[in-house]
């Protein structure tokens, strides 16, 4: 499994670099290395060792840049034990393509940090601090969702929600038209201790 992130007129990933299947694009052997990344946050051991600079791919005006299959294979890893065993901590991952490595975001637990430094091996992943974790921003928004009924009455259409991978709240979104008013109104309901951002977001086509 390869990842990519795209610039220029693609769509952005949300959450994480789409996942691509095949190994085209892979690094050539004997690329320059690149200095161990700078980041706010600890890192694993992997992070302090300098690696190949991933080399872009250039299509269809867009640019990608392949993500190591062991690192996809440790996110992955992290990212199924966070939504079973390490659930009250972990909030979401996100891969860095053109740098090369990978972030999670977790409410701080000395358990769960060594748990990930354990599956990164010698892959470079970063640990940030979340606000909330993954479990609890989504109880909100299936929250939201089942009120969808509800807020029609008031006027108000919901279309989408969604929890950030980086913990810090969720995302709402209503039909441009409600967009004011639900600003107002859905604060007033879920409160504000989750930051809740609202969105304009059309209604989405199922085919």
């Amino acid at each position: 499994m390869t990842s990519f992130r795209f610039t220029g007129g693609a769509l952005a990933a949300l959450l994480i670099a789409a996942a691509l299947s095949g190994c085209a694009g892979q690094n050539e052997a004997g690329e320059a290395a690149a200095p161990p990344p700078t980041l706010d946050g600890a890192g694993t051991p992997g992070c302090a060792v300098a690696r190949p600079t991933p080399s872009p791919i250039e299509t269809a005006g867009s640019t990608m840049w392949p993500t190591s299959v062991t690192l996809d294979d440790a996110l992955t890893r992290i990212s199924q034990a966070g939504e079973g065993r390490f659930g009250k901590q972990f909030a979401g991952v996100e891969v860095v393509p053109e740098k090369g490595y990978g972030i999670v975001y977790r409410v701080p637990s000395a358990e769960f940090d060594e748990f990930v430094t354990q599956q990164a091996g010698t892959e470079c992943i970063y640990l940030r601090d979340a606000a909330y974790d993954q479990a609890t921003l989504q109880a909100l928004a299936s929250r939201v969702m089942d009120d969808r009924k509800y807020w029609e009455k008031q006027g108000i259409t919901i279309n989408t929600t969604g929890t950030t991978h980086d913990g810090s709240g969720i995302t709402i979104g209503v039909l441009p038209a409600d967009l004011e008013r639900a600003r107002v109104e859905l604060p007033k309901r879920y409160g504000t201790q989750v930051p809740i951002t609202i969105e304009p977001q059309e209604a989405i086509t199922t085919w």
